[in-house]
């Protein structure tokens, strides 16, 4: 029973989907469904009662829902060749007609004349022009009123026996139609809710995506300003450490690899630090090229940034020795590295309109980047601002003032382990 209900739904769908295809818009698809299934529910009511006169040999009723069911599927082939507009009016005006005519001629015995009132309410779901649907409108109760006043003036021109069954027929043609009007306004509502149901969640997931994609570009905090007000406000931060790496001979080690292992490689090693930084809780500034830039204070402020930035860079140095192990023992190219810490305030924020990037900047910044290429690989080089913060939780070096490009002499330490 199961398997032929859903056979039977199949067919359906086929029969009030003729002459759809998937570039027409939602209205066109509802009106053209609709007038699929009241054309074919009309059809099938008339060839049962063709089939039923003619059992009782009244040829007249016979004839008369024989050709009309010929001419209701004629709606159906109209769709299929997609004359939707003429289908709609040839269905509305021969109903019309077919249905008043029908009444005159029989009389109240067979209730005719209230197909007409559902003919009305499908004028107003198969079309959208509002003149053409208030004229089919008038015109169908124009009929009903004019076939009720016949009823009063004179008997039927051709009475029926049997009149009976098609009273009840017509009856039950009009509350099926309009039970599917309603059934299928509901599913349709019903579709439309569980549609726009997934579609809120598509837009959700979309939205945390891109808000995930934000936050992976922008500090949490710059993100949701940035989607609250449109722009984010500069920031200035009284005390940062900034860490600056960079590895060594990459412009020889580039030239013998592929641009395609440069890249691999650069992600291998970048993704260690990402790792490294977010367990530490800095920020990662950006990368260029071979360089990479972290900052620990901001944008929450804190007072262990010095610590946690020095600890990170030991943990960057530590992994860079492993990777440099596994592929010397591979006989693969590897990379050194030299990094570079100083602290001190800087102001950060976000500039420009397209392809946001945060970023800081100060004099701090400069200082950070002389101390990476003022120290040596495999060392974690820190300027004496630093050292006085962490020189309680490490051990360093100092070696004395060095020259730094632009910045004159400047004191520094390397840092060897930390004391505990």
């Amino acid at each position: 029973m199961r398997t032929l209900l859903q056979k039977i739904s199949i067919y359906w769908n086929l029969i009030i989907s003729l002459g759809l295809i998937i570039s027409d818009n939602k209205w066109q698809k509802r009106r053209i469904r609709m007038l699929n299934g009241i054309s074919a529910i009309t059809v099938i009511f008339l060839i049962a009662y063709a089939l039923m006169y003619k059992g009782i040999d009244h040829d007249i009723v016979f004839w008369e829902s024989f050709l009309s069911a010929i001419v209701y599927a004629c709606v159906l082939f109209f769709s299929y060749i997609r004359w939707h507009n003429f289908s709609c009016h040839f269905f509305t005006i021969f109903s019309i007609v077919f249905f008043t005519c029908l009444a005159y001629i029989h009389g109240r015995y067979i209730a005719a004349e209230y197909i007409l009132v559902a003919a009305s309410i499908s004028s107003m779901l198969i079309f959208r022009n509002f003149r053409i649907i208030v004229f089919y409108f008038f015109l169908n109760i124009t009929c009903f009123a004019f076939c009720k006043y016949s009823f009063t003036l004179a008997e039927p021109i051709l009475y029926m026996p049997h009149a009976q069954s098609l009273y009840f027929g017509n009856h039950a043609n009009m509350f099926i139609v309009l039970f599917l009007i309603v059934t299928y306004f509901k599913s349709e509502n019903l579709r439309q809710e569980i549609l726009l149901e997934s579609q809120n969640e598509s837009l959700e997931q979309e939205k945390i995506k891109s808000d995930n994609l934000l936050r992976n570009i922008l500090p949490a905090e710059t993100a949701e300003e940035l989607k609250l007000t449109g722009k984010a406000r500069s920031r200035k931060f009284d005390a940062v450490t900034i860490l600056f790496s960079d590895f060594k001979n990459f412009t020889l080690a580039s030239e013998k690899m592929s641009p395609e292992e440069l890249v691999d490689e650069i992600h291998e090693y970048f993704s260690c630090f990402d790792a490294i930084v977010a367990a530490f809780g800095i920020e990662k500034i950006k990368t260029i090229g071979d360089a990479y830039m972290c900052v620990g204070g901001l944008p929450d402020v804190n007072q262990t940034h010095a610590f946690d930035v020095v600890s990170a860079a030991l943990k960057m140095q530590e992994q860079v020795d492993r990777l440099k192990m596994e592929k010397q023992a591979a006989g693969k190219l590897f990379f050194d590295i030299r990094i570079g810490i100083h602290t001190g305030p800087v102001v950060a924020g976000i500039v420009g309109t397209t392809k946001f990037a945060y970023d800081i900047w100060g004099d701090t910044v400069n200082i950070a980047s002389r101390m990476e290429s003022s120290g040596e690989v495999g060392r974690v080089n820190i300027s004496a601002t630093t050292y006085a913060l962490v020189n309680e939780q490490f051990v360093c070096e100092y070696r004395g003032k060095i020259a730094a490009k632009n910045k004159g002499e400047i004191d520094m330490f390397f840092v060897k382990h930390r004391l505990h």
